[in-house]
């Protein structure tokens, strides 16, 4: 890098503590020509630098590096499915692990065991979901998966049911209206949040038709286990739409060193990361650039990127 450049990352909620610190660490340690700049934008997951956003700003050359979360946005642009109307060339710099699944629970006494059952019942749940929002991921991965089983939520409250909008997963409203028994289902993200607490008020966590997840995977979300593992009160293992990961991207076309930076100044600087094992385990290198439970890579590395993990005998 000979030229001055000007890069930028785009960051929102949790992703602002990984994009300051990478970016504190390409500074320090990549010797930019003196009139370059590094800028991080911070916003909320409201705003165009978080949900959808930031694969567009991305595309259009606004930003130089983005998050996907989950790793299925990433996928999903890549394809150019769903909420993208053309392909967008994103590669990866690699996959921070943020552990999460998307589940659908449903109170035992309520006699469902499936979400066919739902439509078979015409049952009137109270379910306790995510709040809308234009660029709102969970939301349309819920109601992707209940199109599927031909279901909307504007059935269930045809039917006689009620839909309580959450702020976030963990919203206080959520855990009171499972502990109240105000909520005969929970379909959301976040389960380490309010999971357990569903489970011990009597839920069951509803696993997914094959056809389903394959469906699924088409727009872009992989799919994954939740097992008893994870959670000792389940009834049994089960595979869901996969909700993890913060996929770590660019452009196509951003040039290969400075790719092969960004990779290096994450390895510099990885052991300060943030993560969100299930277990709490800190990240590793290896499962950055290969992915892994808490986030798969599902859209290819940057040529540069992957030069320099290889280089390091990560791939």
């Amino acid at each position: 890098m000979n030229e001055p450049i000007k890069l930028s990352i785009a960051a929102t909620s949790k992703r602002v503590d990984i994009a300051n610190v990478v970016s504190l660490s390409f500074f320090n340690n990549v010797q930019l020509p003196r009139q370059s700049q590094l800028d991080v934008a911070m916003g909320w997951r409201d705003s165009e630098l978080g949900g959808t956003g930031p694969a567009i700003l991305v595309d259009k050359k606004k930003y130089d590096f983005g998050f996907g979360n989950p790793v299925g946005l990433s996928r999903m642009a890549y394809l150019g499915v769903g909420f993208y109307k053309k392909q967008i060339p994103l590669r990866a710099i690699g996959v921070f692990p943020t552990w999460d699944r998307l589940i659908f629970a449903v109170r035992k006494d309520s006699g469902i065991q499936s979400l066919e059952d739902i439509k078979k019942q015409k049952y009137p749940l109270r379910i306790s979901t995510r709040r809308k929002g234009k660029l709102q991921t969970t939301l349309y991965a819920i109601e992707e998966v209940l199109k599927a089983y031909g279901i909307r939520l504007s059935d269930i409250e045809r039917w006689g049911g009620k839909v309580m909008e959450a702020a976030s997963p963990s919203s206080p409203e959520r855990l009171d209206a499972i502990r109240l028994e105000k909520a005969d289902a929970v379909f959301d993200e976040g389960v380490k949040s309010w999971g357990a607490a569903a489970l011990n008020a009597g839920m069951r966590f509803l696993p997914l038709d094959d056809a389903v997840l394959r469906k699924m995977e088409k727009i872009g979300f992989p799919s994954a286990m939740l097992t008893r593992k994870h959670y000792p009160k389940m009834d049994r293992d089960i595979r869901t739409v996969d909700f993890s990961g913060w996929t770590f991207f660019c452009h196509a076309d951003l040039p290969s060193d400075v790719a092969y930076n960004m990779a290096k100044a994450v390895d510099l600087c990885y052991k300060q990361i943030p993560v969100d094992h299930f277990d709490k385990r800190p990240m590793t290198m290896r499962e950055f650039c290969r992915g892994g439970e808490a986030g798969q890579l599902n859209i290819p590395l940057h040529p540069g990127a992957k030069k320099y993990f290889r280089e390091r005998g990560y791939l």
